[in-house]
């Protein structure tokens, strides 16, 4: 079976996710669109912003802008842009040693748009490697399994999802229940319902989802979604490998996560939020 992963991510107050959040990573074209991941740090002090072209059948020129807000115009730092129908490009820059405020604009050739949540980084976020130490090391809270509301394995793709937040720099994620009612409802109505989107069939939206859920209050969200993996360290690995997906994961400003699993597909959703 062919491995499948889809991500989005918005920022957005309780009055934009209510209208709702994802119109700004839709086009007037229902099915076709672009999502532009919020930019990130990697361990090599690049900043790194994804753009990606989903569910599009025609080859357009897609491109990808690293931005840092500030006063007057906002600056771009990189570009790049490549001819594809479905898929991803990266841009990278280096970091400033100063605090900065960078977001991701992707846009297409046939006048798709959208801009990624901001986000504040400096190179001081990087993470430096731990000095080495014979003496055995103990595993931090980000690492430990804990118990939350989902199942074995989808209490795993947590542990191993905060493993490689905790790589970067960031805090660990709380399973939360309400998000985990909404990661769980999403994947197994794909399943049901035979298909793959972050759109369900009753043309919710992963914000009007979480809303659902009673999650409260929102000033950001996110979501993965993978289809094929049969383990928890499969999928993780697959959205790691994914930029788009890896925005989302590496993203140290969400706070929550919630993750669904039904085993016919099998069908994945990953929620992330921040109150």
């Amino acid at each position: 079976m062919r491995r499948q992963l889809l991500a989005l991510s918005c920022l957005g107050g309780l009055a934009a996710l209510a209208i709702p959040a994802t119109a700004q990573a839709t086009t007037e074209r229902e099915q076709c669109r672009v999502i532009a991941a919020a930019p990130y740090l990697d361990s090599q002090g690049l900043v790194r912003g994804a753009a990606k072209r989903a569910d599009c059948d025609e080859t357009a020129l897609l491109r990808v802008r690293i931005k840092a807000a500030g006063p007057g115009i906002d600056r771009t730092l990189k570009s790049g842009s490549q001819r594809i129908a479905s898929g991803d490009i990266v841009a990278w820059t280096r970091c400033s040693p100063t605090p900065r405020t960078y977001y991701t604009v992707a846009i297409d050739s046939t006048g798709n748009t959208h801009r990624s949540q901001p986000v504040r980084l400096s190179c001081d976020s990087v993470p430096t490697p731990a000095p080495t130490s014979t003496a055995t090391p103990t595993p931090t809270s980000s690492a430990t399994p804990t118990a939350g509301p989902g199942s074995d394995i989808e209490d795993e793709v947590v542990r191993l999802t905060n493993a490689a937040r905790a790589s970067g720099g960031c805090k660990p994620l709380v399973h939360d229940a309400k998000l985990h009612k909404a990661a769980e409802g999403h994947s197994a109505d794909m399943a049901a319902k035979g298909y793959f989107d972050h759109t369900g069939r009753d043309g919710r939206s992963p914000a009007d989802r979480i809303r659902a859920a009673g999650f409260s209050p929102v000033s950001a969200w996110g979501e993965n979604i993978a289809m094929g993996q049969r383990t928890a360290a499969a999928v993780v690995d697959g959205w790691m490998n994914s930029p788009g997906h890896k925005a989302n994961i590496m993203n140290c400003g969400f706070t929550h996560i919630g993750v669904g699993h039904d085993a016919k597909g099998p069908h994945w959703t990953q929620v992330f939020a921040r109150s």
